[in-house]
């Protein structure tokens, strides 16, 4: 069995696996993400505690008037 060598091939490597980590990573203090569901939100809360995020910190809440979920970075 032969193996085919290919040299400089850029890396492709996803550092987050979910879109909204993704955007997670990209929050600064004060940006919020929205429109998200209960489900969402408990389901995406555990990132908040990864050791990449250890160095942020995240709310959540309920808006009053879309009866949706938002997360904001804090701090």
């Amino acid at each position: 069995m032969g193996f085919k060598i290919e040299k400089d091939v850029p890396l492709k490597k996803a550092n987050f696996r979910t879109p909204f980590t993704q955007a997670l990573d990209k929050l600064l203090i004060g940006d919020t993400i929205t429109g998200l569901s209960r489900d969402e939100v408990y389901k995406y809360r555990s990132n908040f505690y990864t050791a990449h995020f250890k160095d942020r910190k995240f709310q959540f809440w309920k808006d009053a008037t879309s009866k949706r979920y938002c997360v904001q970075r804090v701090s």
